[in-house]
């Protein structure tokens, strides 16, 4: 088992890179790094960019704490799903890049472990990062959905794969944003259980819906949002037929679907897995990034 003092060791050769480099960032998990916070010698104000990730609960839970965690850095919060090492990297990067908070220009060192100590340091360039994501062409999330939409929908989709819906297992899908042309490209399986609705009240962002989202999941189809969070429409059959070369063989119909959704509109999609439990993300007819279930 890693020692504190190692995991100090990892933590401050990384602070240590980021001031020799320009344009670099550190990103750890404050369940990694609680121990070190109060150690002003480390994390004093060095001109190190930081980012500081915690899952909801531990946002909630730690209120005494967050005005000294914004003097270190930004906070990025995060859902509260069981991650291991890797998937503790993706689910952190995703929500930075969504947001804004990180760009295609931008270095990491993304700090990672287990048991709350950091034993792992990836350097990532994320421009050309191709193992935990993989931009195919614009890499600006938020121009095609609003950040917070992304994220509660990912968190949404998050807790499907890992908790199911009543016992059982769900796969689903999920368009967002690039309405217009997402609608053109769908056929409904079934009536439109959101029609005739308020657009606020079928808000993602004004209604708590997280129910009723996940309650849709069990339905065949995808669910589509809009780019502020309204819900257009769930049990949406995906009409379009494109070939999609460069995807991972053995991937099943809602992939392809999201896949080919997202190859010919502005929109990203969700995919749950019912076999697998993975959450993958889509843009541009291609994988973003995959965040395997954790047993």
């Amino acid at each position: 088992m890693i020692t504190l003092e190692a995991s100090k060791l990892i933590l401050a050769k990384a602070l240590e890179i980021a001031r020799s480099q320009e344009s670099v960032t550190v990103l750890a998990y404050y369940s990694d790094v609680e121990s070190f916070i109060g150690d002003q010698e480390l994390f004093k104000n060095n001109g190190v960019k930081k980012i500081i990730v915690m899952k909801e609960n531990e946002y909630e839970e730690n209120s005494d704490v967050i005005d000294e965690l914004k003097k270190i850095g930004e906070i990025v919060r995060v859902p509260n799903v069981k991650y291991d090492r890797i998937n503790k990297v993706k689910i952190a990067l995703m929500i930075c890049t969504s947001s804004g908070i990180l760009s295609k220009e931008d270095d990491v060192l993304a700090l990672s472990g287990s048991g709350n100590q950091v034993d792992t340091l990836i350097f990532l360039d994320i421009s050309k990062e191709k193992e935990l994501l993989s931009f195919k062409g614009d890499i600006d999330l938020e121009k095609s959905v609003k950040p917070e939409v992304f994220e509660k929908v990912l968190r949404i989709a998050l807790e499907l794969a890992n908790q199911g819906r009543e016992g059982k297992s769900v796969g689903t899908i999920f368009i967002l944003g690039d309405k217009e042309h997402v609608m053109e490209n769908i056929k409904q399986m079934i009536f439109n259980p959101f029609k005739g609705y308020d657009p606020d009240e079928r808000n993602i962002l004004k209604a708590n819906l997280d129910d009723t989202l996940k309650e849709y999941s069990l339905l065949d189809g995808a669910i589509v949002i809009d780019c502020n969070g309204v819900i257009e429409t769930a049990g949406a059959y995906i009409s379009v037929s494109t070939n999609i070369e460069d995807l991972p063989k053995g991937l099943g119909a809602r992939h392809i679907a999201a896949a080919s959704i997202t190859a010919v509109t502005k929109a990203i999609a969700i995919v749950v897995s019912e076999s697998t439990g993975d959450v993958t993300i889509f843009k541009n007819g291609s994988i973003v990034t995959r965040i395997e279930k954790v047993g």
